[in-house]
C-alpha cells in the first residue's frame, strides 16, 4: 500500500530523512517510532504530500505520486500533531465545511457526516460548540474531519500528545476499531507504550534513517535468541533467593533479572525441556504464583535494534 525508494529530505543544507525504503502493506496499523528529531513527521508529512522529497520515490495504493503531491489528497488522510479548529463552529458545520472543502458528493455530506460521527462516537456532540469540547473530543472531531473522504491510508502523527489518560485510551481503541476494518493507518509517536496495544508493523527510525521496519512477528522472530520467561513467586525472600540460585545453575538459562519478586531470564533448550524445567521447579521449590512465557512487545523490539541515539 506504501513504498517509498531512497526518499530524502533535506532542510537548507541540514538532512532530515536519508534514503528511508519502506514499505508498508494494506491493512497494516504500523507505528512509526523512534525519539524527537528521528525525521518521523517529515516522513509523515511527505507521504501526506505536504512536503516535497528533495529526492526519492514515494508510491501509495499503486499509485506514484512524484512531482504531484495533490494526487494523495483524494485518498489519504493526515492527522498533524498540532492542530488548529474553529471553535465558533458546531461539530456539524464544521465537519460540513470540510466535506465540502474535500469536495465530498454533495448529495452524500449528509450521510458521510452522520457516519464519521458514529465511527468517533460524536452523535451526541452534533451540535456543540467546537470550543466547548475537550481535547480528547477535539481530537475525535479531527478524526472524523480526517475520515470524511474515505481515504485509504490515515496518517496519524503524535495522535495522543496532550490527552488525558482515559482520552488517549478511547483514541487507541478508535484506531483499533479502525484497523479492523481494513484501513491502512502509520502512527508516529515517541511513547511506545502508546503503540503497543494495536500496531501490527513497525518502522523504527534514528537520526534521520530507517533503522528497520517490518510485521512485529516477523522482526521479533529474528531478535529472538531464546525463550523470555518470568516466574512470580510469593513474597518469601529466602525461596526467592534459592530458587534464583538453582536457575543460575543450569547452562541452558541466560540473563537472569530479579525484581519484586519476579524472576526474569532467556531459555535457550527446546519447548520440551522448558515443560520439564517447569515440572522440576514446581516439584522442588514452593511458592510458585506462576510461570509463563512472555511475548516480545513494541518496546523490547524498539530497544534490541536502536542505539538509542538522538539528533
Amino acid at each position: 500500500m506504501i513504498s517509498t525508494f531512497a526518499l530524502t529530505k533535506y532542510y537548507e543544507t541540514i538532512p532530515a530523512v536519508k534514503n528511508v525504503d519502506l514499505f508498508i502493506g494494506a491493512g497494516e496499523i504500523c507505528g512509526l517510532i523512534g525519539p524527537n528529531g528521528a525525521g518521523k513527521t517529515t516522513v509523515l508529512k511527505m507521504l501526506a504530500g505536504l512536503l516535497l522529497p528533495t529526492s526519492g520515490r514515494i508510491e501509495i495504493a499503486g499509485e506514484e505520486v512524484g512531482a504531484e503531491p495533490k494526487k494523495l489528497h483524494s485518498f489519504v488522510g493526515y492527522l498533524p500533531d498540532n492542530f488548529g479548529l474553529y471553535d465558533e463552529l458546531t461539530v456539524w458545520q464544521f465537519l460540513d465545511y470540510f466535506a465540502n472543502a474535500q469536495k465530498v458528493e454533495r448529495q452524500s455530506i449528509s450521510s458521510r457526516i452522520e457516519k464519521v460521527l458514529d465511527l468517533t462516537r460524536l452523535v451526541s456532540k452534533r451540535n456543540a460548540l467546537v470550543g466547548t469540547l475537550s481535547r480528547g473530543m477535539r481530537q475525535r472531531v479531527l478524526v472524523a474531519k480526517t475520515l470524511l473522504g474515505h481515504p485509504k491510508v490515515l496518517l496519524f502523527d503524535e495522535p495522543a500528545s496532550g490527552l488525558d489518560p482515559l482520552a488517549r485510551k478511547e483514541l487507541c481503541e478508535l484506531i483499533k476499531m479502525l484497523g479492523s476494518m481494513g484501513q491502512t493507518i502509520v502512527v508516529s509517536s515517541h511513547i511506545l507504550s502508546e503503540l503497543a496495544d494495536f500496531c501490527t508493523s513497525v518502522a523504527i527510525m534514528e537520526q534521520g534513517r530507517l533503522v528497520r521496519s517490518g510485521r512485529i512477528n516477523e522482526i521479533v522472530e529474528k531478535i529472538s535468541t531464546g525463550i523470555l520467561v518470568c516466574i512470580e513467586m510469593m513474597e518469601d525472600l529466602l525461596v526467592f533467593d534459592n530458587l534464583a540460585a538453582t536457575l543460575r545453575q543450569i547452562p541452558e538459562i541466560q540473563n537472569i533479572s530479579l525484581s519484586n519478586y519476579k524472576i526474569n531470564f532467556t531459555f535457550l533448550g527446546s519447548r520440551t525441556q522448558l515443560v520439564e524445567l517447569h515440572r522440576q521447579i514446581v516439584l522442588n521449590h514452593s511458592g510458585i504464583i506462576s510461570f509463563y512465557e512472555k511475548q516480545l512487545t513494541v518496546e523490547d523490539v524498539f530497544m534490541a535494534v536502536s542505539s538509542h541515539r538522538t539528533s
